[in-house]
């Protein structure tokens, strides 16, 4: 017989809460704190404009979106079936490109996304600050199927490359003194990931919580990144180790 009380991650407990009505839950998971006509306006352009195909779309979200951010400068080019959670939260510079079906979720009382002028964010992709703030700063590319989630902090420095499949920020459950399972342990934050400016973080990749990659590096495809990495290197495997070195003319 299944338990009507699972264990489950806190995220699941709040929002499958039966104390709270359907309605408030996917409020609170769709807009936050948000007022009541900033709601009516998520749904309306969700509803209306979420869906559009083509240059359309592109051009009614472009004029109709910007006021659900916090903050959004000229020219964001949203694609279709983009999803966004706490818009209010999220801060997009100039000429920002969200491919289809990308998701910016910022959940939580402290959670902020700041992504700068020039950004890109591949179809499919996720980008999630769960009660803590991730910043992609100019010119960074993230290609498709990429997840950035994090409940400290990320930064992905200037021009930055990540290309598809990468995985960066997870965390570890905690096993509870208390004999609960993994689930249900609080997650073990090592300070987030920090990535400099022009770097290559190669597919499949995985940068776990509390790594530093300096300017310039290079991530191998599927590697399990642990520890730090320094400026201009290159390295690879599981778990990743320096295999070279960017040559000193193509650093920067």
């Amino acid at each position: 017989m299944k338990s009507d009380n699972p264990y489950m991650t806190p995220q699941q407990e709040k929002y499958s809460n039966f104390a709270k009505s359907p309605f408030s839950l996917y409020r609170e998971l769709s807009v936050g704190n948000g007022g009541m006509m900033h709601f009516l306006y998520y749904e309306f352009c969700t509803l209306c404009f979420s869906w559009v195909p083509g240059i359309l779309g592109y051009g009614i979200r472009s004029f109709a979106y910007p006021r659900l951010f916090g903050r959004c400068a000229s020219r964001p080019a949203i694609g279709k079936g983009v999803i966004l959670r706490n818009p209010k939260k999220i801060t997009l510079g100039r000429g920002v490109l969200m491919d289809d079906y990308s998701v910016l979720d910022a959940r939580g009382e402290d959670a902020a996304i700041d992504i700068m002028d020039r950004v890109s964010i591949g179809r499919f992709s996720t980008v999630a600050a769960k009660g803590g703030k991730v910043v992609l700063e100019s010119g960074v590319n993230v290609g498709s199927y990429v997840r950035i989630a994090t409940q400290s902090s990320i930064s992905i420095g200037e021009s930055t490359l990540i290309a598809a499949y990468a995985y960066i920020g997870p965390g570890n459950h905690r096993q509870s003194d208390d004999g609960r399972p993994l689930i249900a342990g609080d997650m073990e934050i090592k300070g987030g990931v920090r990535i400099g400016k022009y770097c290559w973080i190669g597919a499949g990749a995985i940068l776990v919580d509390g790594v530093t990659v300096g300017d310039g590096a290079i991530v191998g495809a599927n590697s399990f990144v642990k520890s730090e990495v320094h400026a201009g290197e290159i390295v690879a495997g599981n778990p990743a180790k320096v295999i070279g070195e960017v040559p000193k003319q193509s650093a920067v």
